[in-house]
């Protein structure tokens, strides 16, 4: 035999075989997914909220007050915003 009938029927079994590997790849079965143990419960669980009693107090410790002061500020106030 000769490279002219050698190197085709190469060709041609190599191609054979390329075929039937993608083949076997699509008729394997698939991959399953699958969820993790517990995927469907809550990430979170709402707080409950009760009020505190006594003085409310803010982030850098002061307290806050329950209303705005009746009297005005004068002495080392801030201006009102647009005056």
């Amino acid at each position: 035999m000769n490279k002219r009938v050698l190197r085709p029927a190469g060709q041609l079994l190599t191609g054979l075989a390329l075929l039937g590997a993608l083949g076997a790849c699509v008729a394997a079965d698939g991959i399953r997914a699958v969820n993790a143990p517990g995927a469907y419960e809550p990430l979170a669980v709402a707080a409950v909220v009760e009020p505190e009693d006594g003085p409310q107090v803010n982030q850098w410790g002061g307290i806050v007050p329950d209303a705005k002061p009746v009297t005005p500020v004068d002495d080392g106030a801030l201006a009102e915003v647009g005056s």
